[in-house]
């Protein structure tokens, strides 16, 4: 292949596609920070729920039994899953438009991929904060799965 690796990240397909990443990056970054906000680490958690069980009085004069408990809302856990299927399909995403960038493979076609991937990574997050479900989990991550595939062997298939 003949291809400068600088003429082709300067494709607008090519930059396309690193902008649909970028922006599935800033949300899981966003969902980093809300993470770390309002959800208490689990060893912390664990720590407090010990001191809780062992002296009830004790455990209630702490600070955090005052206030409001980030760590034992429900939607604690849900927010861990969201933070976790952004950070997966993040690292997903991005070993394949690796590949892909520097075989100097496909353009238009990893873009139209990727704007899908981002599609579905953004509504099956949200549906996992709404409502997780284990056979809706089999279902997305099945197509993600196939999705980085189809970026990969684009990847092989027209560039390395």
């Amino acid at each position: 292949m003949d291809k400068n690796l600088n003429s082709f990240v300067s494709d607008y397909y090519v930059r396309t596609t690193w902008i649909a990443f970028f922006t599935q990056w800033v949300l899981w970054g966003l969902v980093y920070v809300v993470r770390h906000a309002f959800v208490a680490d689990e060893a912390a958690g664990a720590v407090a729920a010990t001191a809780a069980a062992q002296d009830p009085e004790t455990a209630a004069t702490k600070h955090e039994s005052k206030f409001w408990n980030p760590s034992a809302s429900p939607i604690a856990a849900r927010i861990v899953h969201l933070d976790r299927v952004l950070h997966e399909n993040t690292m997903l995403l991005l070993s394949v438009l690796v590949l892909n960038t520097f075989g100097n493979a496909s353009t238009r076609a990893v873009m139209i991929l990727t704007w899908i991937y981002f599609a579905f990574t953004v509504v099956f997050a949200f549906s996992e904060l709404i409502y997780g479900n284990r056979f809706v989990r089999v279902g997305y991550n099945t197509l993600f799965y196939a999705l980085t595939l189809a970026i990969g062997g684009l990847a092989f298939a027209q560039g390395w």
